[in-house]
């Protein structure tokens, strides 16, 4: 299931954890084409190295670019597993309708759990974004543009479910020795 992040600038921001780390995807002029799902939409894949890693709080700090008729809260991008079943959309521009350029920023890494955005990437630990547009004014032609900046994902490591069973073992022994 994918929920909508708006600007929640201002919002709680998170605490890194210590069995996290945060990944960040620069931009550079990255096109922002056609409604989510098409061909002609950019994708960036970052790969964590944690499978089924858990997604706990991202950040921007972006310039982003609306050609005419389009607006600045029409370009988006969606931060997902790999299978696309789970993660977030984020239009930093929300609310801004109109034309132009303009810069947004969320003023740290804003915590996915406090707002219950929060998911789990695959066993793959591949995290999917792919910049789309929330109405698309130019089929298969870009209506915007992420002029530059940084996206910042923060993915806390989750141990595979035999190093849990490992853990209560270890506890389970530790508990019997005191007594």
């Amino acid at each position: 299931m994918k929920k909508m992040l708006a600007a929640f600038a201002g919002m709680a921001v998170a605490a890194a954890a210590a069995n996290a780390a945060v990944f960040n995807v620069t931009l550079n002029n990255v096109d922002s084409n056609d409604p989510y799902g098409s061909p002609l939409n950019v994708v960036e894949i970052v790969n964590t190295a944690m499978a089924n890693g858990h997604v706990v709080s991202i950040g921007w700090d972006v310039t982003i670019y609306a050609d005419s008729p389009s607006w600045l809260s029409e370009l988006a991008v969606a931060f997902e597993n790999s299978s696309q079943s789970n993660g977030v959309f984020l239009n930093p521009g929300f609310g801004d309708d109109f034309s132009g350029t303009s810069s947004y920023t969320s003023g740290g890494l804003l915590d996915l759990i406090g707002l219950g955005l929060d998911f789990n990437l695959d066993a793959d630990g591949l995290l999917r974004l792919e910049f789309f547009e929330d109405f698309d004014d130019f089929p298969n032609d870009w209506d915007g543009i992420w002029i530059s900046g940084t996206l910042s994902i923060e993915v806390l490591d989750v141990p595979a479910p035999s190093a849990f069973a490992m853990l209560g073992l270890a506890g389970l022994a530790a508990t019997r020795r005191r007594r």
